[in-house]
C-alpha cells in the first residue's frame, strides 16, 4: 500500500513538472482582446496566468508615451 502511494505521488510530481516545463504541449496563442475601451484614465487589462496581458499593457504605455510627447511639443 505504501509503495503504491509513493509511486502515485512520484507520477503526480513528474506530471506537474512536465506540464510546467511545457513538455505536455504548448498553450494556444492568446487572441486579441475585442472588448470596448474603458473610461479614459482607468485602463483595464485581462488577467492571465502570470499577471496581465502584456500586449494590452504595452499598448496603453505606448499611448501614454505618445500623449506625453504631444504635450511636450505644445508651447
Amino acid at each position: 500500500m505504501t509503495i503504491l502511494f509513493v509511486l502515485l505521488a512520484m507520477a503526480a510530481i513528474a506530471s506537474v513538472g512536465l506540464a510546467a516545463a511545457g513538455r505536455l504541449g504548448a498553450l494556444p496563442e492568446a487572441k486579441p482582446d475585442l472588448r470596448p475601451e474603458g473610461p479614459v484614465g482607468n485602463p483595464t487589462f485581462d488577467v492571465v496566468l502570470r499577471g496581465y496581458r502584456m500586449d494590452e499593457v504595452d499598448a496603453v504605455i505606448e499611448d501614454l508615451q505618445r500623449q506625453l510627447a504631444e504635450r511636450r511639443d505644445q508651447p
